[in-house]
């Protein structure tokens, strides 16, 4: 039997059925034929690896589905999923370096933080092409200015990309581990250093997670403040996503003009809390700080700015011959591979994939003040940079609405325990796509898992899909295209 349940819903750890390894692979399989997609592979308790869970979200239904397993401590073994469910190779790569599982005939099983060695310590053996013309180029993982450190390992064949394989894991804090040992206080702290860029993303999800176990009820307003915040981040973030790729083709003019308008959108976080990065707003139970007339007003002349520039710099871009010679049929992974390998995010939709978080499983204000779905289809350059637009359409309009409309009521509400032996999963919309915190707590209401999964989990392979037969002069395009995180990923 599997469980289901809602985005943000406390549940009982005893509603979890756990079965045998046959049986397990049985449900998951029966799940990812049922087309959910994996969400979570990880065990239910850090201390308990023998006993793992396999978590799914169904956008259909906007349901969450769980379903557990128990393995001798013995023989950490199951037959791998991934040969015939691609989505799932990384969230098993990943249970295999961390607890030492071992997913049988597994098609490609690589470090996910580890960048040389596999199962415990067996050497880790990089994709070799060999051939007439054919060379290897490694970039990194040290970078020139300040990009974080990534390494990228290219099979070309001429100046054509037969294979990219990248390798990270160069920074990971054990920012997990720390949530889990962490005083009470000192957790919302630590979500807001997930990744840097995704401040309110990640702490959104992880003040969710408390939120849903302590039974707290927020008030609307806090929620619409809340949701505010996020979409000023989501503009603040397109605009450097369109600003890099204006760069990585040497267009100066839109990525200066860029520029300049995230200024106004990070300026505009800091009216709301005094962090141009959003840090400090949130506290379990609601928002740190409310708005008045004079904050609304400056917010609204700042992205009134941004709404009437943003057109002219938009039509100044996309309608280049030579910005559409260098985006189109660059960089393109068609929606049967963003499927397959379980696409999220921006990087799904633009590949024409209608996966959103705030519509498919909508939390927060956004129960009630929905959002358009957009998509493109071409899945390529054009497609990662023209759907950046149109969301900052959607999110300008959006913030718009909730600031006409402003609910009166307090900003902050009564949290009292987590509650004991119980669990929640949040999924929550990021900029870059699906942000999901899982959290299990025991008989003494401690927290003895915390899972986290930022988008870049799941599509950092869909850049290397997207450089396949791709000239090696286009990486950086393609790179800043995706715009992932190295921090989200080593967590």
């Amino acid at each position: 039997m599997i469980l289901e349940v809602q985005n943000n819903q406390c549940f009982d750890r005893s509603s979890i059925s756990f079965f045998s390894r046959d049986d397990f692979r049985g449900n998951v399989l029966e799940a990812l034929s049922a087309g959910y997609r994996m969400i979570a592979l990880t065990p239910i308790d850090k201390n308990s690896p023998e006993k793992i869970i396999a978590v799914f979200a169904d956008n259909a239904s906007s349901s969450i589905h769980i379903t557990g397993g128990v393995f001798d401590k013995t023989k950490f073994e199951f037959e791998s999923f991934a040969n015939e469910f691609p989505q799932t190779n990384y969230f098993e790569c990943e249970l295999s370096e961390n607890y030492g599982y071992v997913p049988l005939n597994h098609p490609w099983l690589r470090p996910v933080r580890k960048q040389s060695v596999i199962l415990g310590d067996k050497p880790y053996q990089f994709f070799k092409l060999e051939g007439e013309e054919v060379h290897e180029v490694a970039v990194g993982p040290i970078h020139a200015g300040v990009i974080e450190p990534g390494h990228f390992r290219f099979q070309c064949h001429g100046e054509l990309v037969y294979n990219l394989e990248i390798n990270l894991g160069y920074q990971h804090r054990g920012i997990e581990i720390l949530l889990l040992e962490a005083n009470p206080n000192q957790r919302i702290i630590l979500s807001e250093s997930i990744a840097g860029d995704t401040s309110i993303g990640h702490t959104f999800a992880h003040c969710n997670v408390v939120e849903s176990l302590s039974q707290a009820q927020l008030s609307l307003r806090s929620e619409i403040i809340r949701t505010i915040a996020s979409e000023l981040e989501r503009i603040a973030m397109h605009l450097s996503g369109l600003s890099g790729v204006a760069n990585d083709i040497g267009f100066a003019l839109p990525a200066a003009s860029y520029g300049r308008l995230r200024t106004l959108a990070i300026n505009s976080l800091a009216l709301l809390c005094g962090s141009r990065f959003g840090r400090g707003l949130f506290i379990y139970g609601g928002v740190r700080f409310d708005l008045n007339d004079e904050i609304i007003n400056a917010i609204k002349n700042n992205l009134e700015v941004i709404r009437n520039d943003i057109t002219e710099i938009n039509n100044y871009l996309f309608n280049s011959i030579g910005v559409l010679q260098r985006f189109e049929d660059t960089g393109t992974v068609t929606k049967e591979l963003a499927q397959s390998i379980g696409f999220v995010g921006l990087a799904a939709r633009s590949s024409g994939l209608e996966e959103d978080a705030r519509i498919s499983f909508p939390y927060s204000a956004y129960r009630y003040n929905p959002v358009s779905m957009i998509t493109l289809s071409s899945g390529d350059v054009f497609a990662r940079a023209r759907l950046r637009a149109l969301e900052l359409d959607e999110a300008l309009r959006f913030i718009f609405d909730q600031l006409d409309n402003l609910p009166t009521g307090d900003i902050k509400s009564q949290v009292g325990k987590i509650k004991n032996n119980s669990g929640v999963v949040s999924i929550i919309e990021g900029w870059r796509g699906e942000i999901v915190h899982l959290a299990f707590t025991d008989e003494n209401e401690n927290f003895v898992q915390y899972k986290i999964k930022d988008p870049s989990f799941n599509n950092w392979y869909g850049l290397s899909l997207a450089l396949r037969n791709t000239a090696i002069s286009d990486f950086p395009l393609c790179n800043k295209s995706f715009d992932l995180s190295y921090a989200g990923h080593d967590l």
